[in-house]
């Protein structure tokens, strides 16, 4: 498998209403997206009957200040920083940090949000690994 394809990768992002989020004062300096990721990685099968197997989802969290800009609310470098330590290699990043900032500029524009200092953001993501997963994520 190629390792710079990410055909059947999948990345989407949303703003969590329900997301229960740990008790923490937010920075006297400004607004905060906490975010909860979830990566499900599968590998693929030596049987040629078989598509994939399964690993199970690890689910991360991340604070990060939100500066109520038009865009980029998330840096590509703080979205990559989480992807990164939530072992998402580095060459199948691309398409997700598109994806997050976009929504994350959504999420802090968005009118029903101006009084929120806190904005919970969901982050759901499934790879599949290659043959470098598991090396180094600074590829």
């Amino acid at each position: 498998m190629n390792c710079y394809e990410a055909i059947d990768d999948y990345c989407d992002a949303w703003e969590a209403e329900n997301l229960k989020i740990p008790k923490k004062t937010p920075s006297s300096t400004g607004d905060e997206f906490f975010i909860a990721l979830e990566i499900e990685t599968t590998y693929p099968s030596a049987d040629e009957d078989m598509m994939v197997e399964v690993e199970g989802a690890d689910v991360f969290s991340f604070w990060a200040p939100c500066p109520r800009l038009e865009r980029k609310n998330l840096t590509k470098e703080r979205i990559s920083e989480m992807l990164t330590k939530a072992r998402v290699p580095r060459h199948k990043q691309e398409f997700m940090i598109e994806r997050i900032s976009d929504r994350a500029d959504e999420i802090a524009n968005s009118a029903r949000n101006k009084e929120r200092r806190v904005l919970p953001m969901k982050v759901s993501i499934s790879i599949v690994a290659c043959l470098c997963y598991g090396e180094s994520v600074e590829d």
